[in-house]
């Protein structure tokens, strides 16, 4: 399969980077010289920048003339953020379009640097810097390609990804770029960050060989020494690389064969460490790290609870004031961007300032990559439901259907539960409030199905769409069976379900625990004859709330209900029967909050019977918790 990669590989390092024939050709794309070469790249660097502080018209304007693989770049970049912020069809395609040209445009212009072995304006192997333009290229398509509908699109671009990987390794493998003046002070002090955090880590006190090892994965180069040139090369490979290693590493265990098929892994350690190395560059690269960064930290750490200690080098820990800098430096030199706003309070909401959060997402902006927008309100929405202010997520997941086309089921599905709470709340206390309240919800469950299946991952249904489907049809017939109205037959909260899929549990207050807590007690003096698998719901749930509470005992009384489970009860149509090993991986999260590092082999063995499942629904969510967990005991345990 990947011998068409090596053949592409074949002219090496050793007479420029990459090789293999053009894929395309352009009559407007024109071959610079090498005195063309650094302006090309400081003009779509300066468009660039532009895209990073939202003027998307201006990007494109002064974009527009050039002919250069550069400008090509550059414009594949606007229509790569485009696509993957937004996930619509028509804009993935205009986004490949122009990442296919800009690769055949590096192509050519990489053969035409080896063949006129020009270097002038760079210390690195003539085309160097024509085989990363290929390389980012080809990156960005491969993930368009993965986020597209289509399998076979899926799949190349899974060799696309191993095409680029193979190439980015050997760009890594150049010696570090020469630069025009080491100043040491200067060096020290780029250093000093990054050497205070490794040094403060457990993982590398208790053990000096291999904090060696890991302290030299990256080394540290000071780029306001380099040539423009250099620090796009050196940068954009450290971004690149670093991105494909981590973005690997996160693959959950129930996709563990998709690593096979590709032929390589991730490692987060090193990924991480190469993007903060990339967030010095003060160009779009940069820009771009510290983005995938943050998002790294809010996002995918956010969901796991069994994490090293805050600042750990280990890829995984949290280094909050590291975050903090990194996120000041980019508001201040793009302060017009709404994208740096929105991380701004995903930042606030991960420290559990969910009002602050709410706040910065409420401050009027107009973004004109509309697809920002649409993620501002979605993290609205979402920090509203871990706040348990129905109303404002239903009307935000509403509202989001006229933004972007994503997901339609999953966002009549948010305002559907939401309003199911709603009822709940006033059942008893406004009767009148209820009913209408019941109405929306049940005209929201009935209109859900209608948008089911429209939007697909890899030709095949969204995880959470299944979920959602098979949810209302679980209650359809409930409600028939009892012969009861539609909103009779939910069982366990369906917002707090939501809750824990989204890991908001981590980010509540006292309050938002008793309220919680009331809403999974409704109509409890039923649940004892209700099925077994909404009493595992309510049983695995109250123990997350009871354990962030800080009631480990409690929490622990209710995760052995659901332990003690056959899990074969839990099979069958229309059954939930993610509770079985979401319950190993709560019991490994316990024991870790219990005993910390010295109880990493026990939680290990619970993590790797969650990870060894048998296939389950959402069974990629949870893995990632999983997967992510592991990632931290395994550094304890290969200490032992």
């Amino acid at each position: 399969m990947f011998k068409g990669a090596a053949a592409w590989l074949g002219g090496t390092l050793v007479g420029g980077v990459g090789g293999g024939p053009a894929t395309a050709k352009n009559p407007s794309t024109q071959s610079l010289t090498a005195l063309e070469e650094p302006a090309a790249l400081e003009q779509a660097l300066k468009a660039m920048a532009l895209i990073m502080n939202d003027d998307v018209v201006g990007a494109e304007v002064a974009l527009k003339d050039g002919t250069s693989s550069f400008h090509k770049l550059a414009l594949g970049v606007i229509g790569f953020l485009q696509a993957s912020l937004g996930f619509e069809a028509d804009i993935m395609r205009e986004a490949s379009e122009r990442l296919a040209e800009a690769q055949a445009s590096a192509d050519r212009d990489r053969r035409k640097a080896q063949r006129d072995a020009h270097s002038r304006h760079s210390s690195y192997p003539p085309g160097t810097e024509f085989a990363l333009c290929h390389a980012e290229a080809q990156l960005m398509s491969a993930v368009v390609g993965v986020l597209s509908e289509s399998v076979v699109d899926a799949m190349k671009a899974f060799y696309k990804l191993r095409k680029a990987y193979l190439l980015l390794e050997e760009i890594q493998a150049i010696p570090p770029p020469k630069q025009k003046r080491v100043d040491p002070d200067a060096v020290e002090k780029s250093d000093a960050a990054s050497e205070m955090s490794s040094t403060s880590d457990p993982l590398y006190m208790k053990n000096s060989d291999r904090a060696g090892r890991r302290a030299s994965i990256v080394s540290t180069i000071n780029m306001d020494t380099m040539e423009p040139m250099d620090v796009f090369i050196h940068s954009g490979s450290n971004l690149c690389f670093g991105l494909l290693l981590v973005i690997l590493s996160l693959i959950p265990p129930s996709l563990g064969r998709l690593l096979s098929i590709i032929g390589f892994r991730g490692d987060r350690e090193k990924g991480i460490s190469l993007l903060w190395e990339a967030s010095k560059a003060d160009n779009v690269h940069g820009a771009i790290a510290i983005l995938s960064l943050l998002n790294f930290y809010g996002n995918a750490v956010q969901f796991c609870d069994i994490l090293p200690e805050d600042d750990a080098m280990s890829g995984v820990g949290y280094p909050r004031q590291r975050c903090y800098d990194a996120l000041a430096k980019m508001r201040q030199r793009y302060p017009n961007s709404a994208l740096w706003l929105l991380e701004e309070a995903r930042m606030e909401a991960v420290n559990g300032r969910l009002d602050r959060a709410i706040k910065l997402l409420n401050v009027p902006a107009s973004p004109q990559m509309r697809q920002v927008e649409a993620l501002m309100l979605f993290e609205k929405a979402i920090n509203s439901m871990f706040l348990h202010r129905h109303q404002d997520v239903a009307n935000a997941f509403l509202k989001l259907t006229e933004l972007n086309s994503w997901s339609h089921a999953l966002y009549h599905y948010f305002a559907a539960v939401s309003y199911i709470e709603l009822y709940r709340e006033n059942a008893e206390s406004d009767p009148d409030q209820a009913r209408i309240f019941a109405k929306k919800a049940e005209a929201l469950i009935e209109l859900t199905p209608t948008f089911m299946g429209k939007k697909r991952f890899m030709a095949q249904s969204l995880p959470l769409e299944v979920f959602a489907d098979r949810k209302i049809k679980k209650w359809q017939a409930r409600a028939r069976e009892r012969n009861v109205r539609l909103i009779e037959g939910v069982g366990v909260s369906p917002v707090e379900e939501m809750m824990y899929f989204w890991n908001g549990y981590k980010r509540m207050d006292n309050d938002g625990f008793a309220k919680s807590l009331i809403a999974l007690e409704w109509q409890k003096e039923k649940l004892k004859d209700d099925e077994i698998d909404e009493r595992a719901i309510h049983s695995l749930i109250t123990s997350v709330v009871l354990r962030n509470m800080g009631e480990r005992e409690k929490a622990k009384e209710h995760l052995q209900e659901v332990l003690a489970i056959d899990k074969n009860t839990l099979k069958g149509y229309l059954k939930d029967d993610w509770t079985a090993p979401t319950a190993h991986y709560e019991w490994a999260v316990i024991l870790w909050q219990e005993n910390g590092p010295k109880g990493a082999e026990e939680c290990k063995q619970w993590l790797q019977k969650a990870a060894r499942w048998e296939a389950y629904e959402l069974d990629t969510r949870v893995g990632l918790r999983v997967t992510t967990a592991l990632d931290t005991v395994n550094k304890y345990t290969e200490m032992a």
